[in-house]
């Protein structure tokens, strides 16, 4: 998972906003290694993107929000004969 996830079940039970952590709090303070990024999904891109710019990953779910550090290096490769095929 690139963002990350909230826990709706603890939410309700306990009150707790638990977050599972995806790729972009792994990447925190590091770098992010994509590779292929021209076959990603726009939305997933931009996702990324918006994180690298800002620094910040927020996740939000059933009006719930949650927001983490996530500053990294972004580096992308592409094959760029993919598109000779399409």
């Amino acid at each position: 998972m690139v963002t990350g996830s909230l826990s709706i079940d603890k939410v309700l039970t306990e009150g707790i906003r638990a977050l599972h952590p995806g790729l972009l709090a792994k990447a925190n303070r590091g770098i992010l290694y994509v590779d292929e990024i021209n076959l990603l999904q726009d939305h997933i891109v931009d996702t990324l993107l918006d994180a690298a710019a800002s620094g910040i990953n927020i996740i939000e779910r059933e009006g719930i929000s949650v927001s983490h550090p996530s500053r990294f290096v972004l580096v992308g490769s592409m094959n760029p004969e993919v598109f000779l095929f399409i």
